[in-house]
């Protein structure tokens, strides 16, 4: 009886600890984006605070799972990851795409964010279009790995052992996409917090997605990379069309 309610215990305080890693794991990047987004706008700690959280974010979560990279990146059926990526990501892209030309393009709202998109570049120093397609790829291909492994194989592998199917998934995919609106709210500038919601949907729709695709190619992070990758194309793309393109 004693040896059982030790176990019990032991058990009760691991749960309570990775609890507590999971919360700060899904709040601080949202944090971290009101500071260099929001807070520091205009300064010149923008640059340094975003690349400081960002090895704050990605060095703890890739370290622990170092050992277990190559077999979330090697699938057993890697052409099967390969097509659910593609297909999925390019279907993504075309949608996101589409959305922007013919909802977006041209409107007030594009040249609100085009406004916005400009100051931030400054700030990041990629205001001029060679350091915007470098800074582009790096997030399109380097980035997205890393959140793939952060969000995905750390925070939601981690809540599917805490809680069931019902809430690890959403909770992954809000906790995924809360710091993305901190960004899109920053961009829409006094848009409505309806207008705010729908144009994030997309972003909390993307966590679940990869999520599924995650856990349905047995915990391998090549079918939801190469999904990411091409979600982040497209949205850098509209981004140079906001921006560059006369």
């Amino acid at each position: 009886m004693k040896t059982t309610r030790q176990e019990a215990a032991v058990e009760s305080s691991r749960r309570t600890f990775w609890w507590a890693v999971l919360v700060a794991a899904m709040t601080m990047p949202t944090l971290a984006s009101l500071a260099y987004f929001v807070r520091l706008e205009g300064t010149a700690w923008v640059a340094p605070a975003y690349l400081g959280a960002k090895v704050l974010q990605f060095a703890g979560p890739v370290a622990a799972l170092g050992v277990l990279l190559a077999a979330a990146t090697g699938p057993a059926r890697p052409r099967r990851c390969v097509a659910l990526g593609l297909g999925t990501g390019i279907a993504g892209a075309a949608c996101t795409w589409l959305s922007y030309v013919v909802l977006f393009r041209d409107g007030e709202m594009a040249a609100t964010a085009a406004a916005a998109i400009t100051i931030k570049l400054a700030d990041f120093h990629l205001d001029t279009l060679s350091r915007y397609v470098v800074a582009a790829l790096l997030i399109s291909f380097l980035h997205s790995w890393l959140e793939e492994v952060y969000w995905r194989a750390f925070v939601y592998g981690r809540l599917r052992r805490l809680t069931s199917p019902r809430w690890s998934l959403p909770l992954a995919a809000v906790g995924f996409a809360a710091h993305h609106v901190v960004v899109i709210a920053v961009y829409l500038g006094d848009a409505s917090a309806l207008v705010l919601a729908f144009m994030s949907l997309p972003v909390v729709l993307g966590g679940v997605l990869w999520c599924l695709l995650y856990r349905n190619t047995g915990n391998r992070l090549l079918a939801p990379w190469i999904s990411h990758v091409c979600f982040d194309l497209a949205v850098m793309t509209v981004g140079y069309d906001l921006v560059f393109a006369d």
